[in-house]
């Protein structure tokens, strides 16, 4: 069994004069990314692997996460997934070792929203700090995001409907 969550970074400031990438998160974004790394591990889905995007707001809101998961064995941060897609998504993921169980996989819409509806052929908003929740019968990470591959969506949580 593999599992994937796919999570949109936490909510990023528009304040100040920065370029897109360099976008810092807010104070929602910082209350935020924790409250789902605590839900997260709570439901025993706690990443082997992180892979996020290079820009500073998915930075920030794995590094706010990274507490609630002291066994993560890598992290990856990748340029790619910046205004990523699922084939971006699907490069990266290949790539992890067969012994990785949970992978999170942290970057930004459209493409996650995209990708989680590609996955699941269900259609799901994900806004800031939403995490989706996948699993599919496998012993490795190669051709998982062919046209046969059974990705089940257990779950996608969201900071609005945690419990404060």
């Amino acid at each position: 069994m593999k599992r994937l969550i796919l999570m949109r970074h936490a909510k990023s400031s528009w304040e100040g004069d920065v370029a897109d990438f360099d976008r810092p998160l807010n104070g929602r974004g910082l209350r935020d990314a924790p409250r789902i790394a605590e839900a997260l591990a709570q439901r025993g889905w706690s990443p082997d692997v992180v892979i996020h995007s290079a820009a500073l707001r998915t930075t920030q809101t794995w590094e706010l996460m990274a507490s609630h998961f002291p066994e993560v064995r890598k992290v990856v941060s990748s340029k790619s997934l910046y205004l990523g897609s699922l084939p971006d998504i699907q490069e990266v993921v290949e790539t992890l070792p067969p012994d990785c169980g949970t992978s999170l996989v942290i970057g930004h819409n459209p493409g996650w929203e995209l990708a989680v509806h590609q996955l699941s052929n269900q259609n799901q908003r994900m806004t800031t700090a939403n995490a989706a929740l996948f699993e599919i019968v496998a012993d490795n990470w190669e051709f998982l995001f062919t046209m046969d591959a059974s990705w089940r969506l257990v779950d996608v949580l969201r900071p609005k409907e945690l419990d404060s």
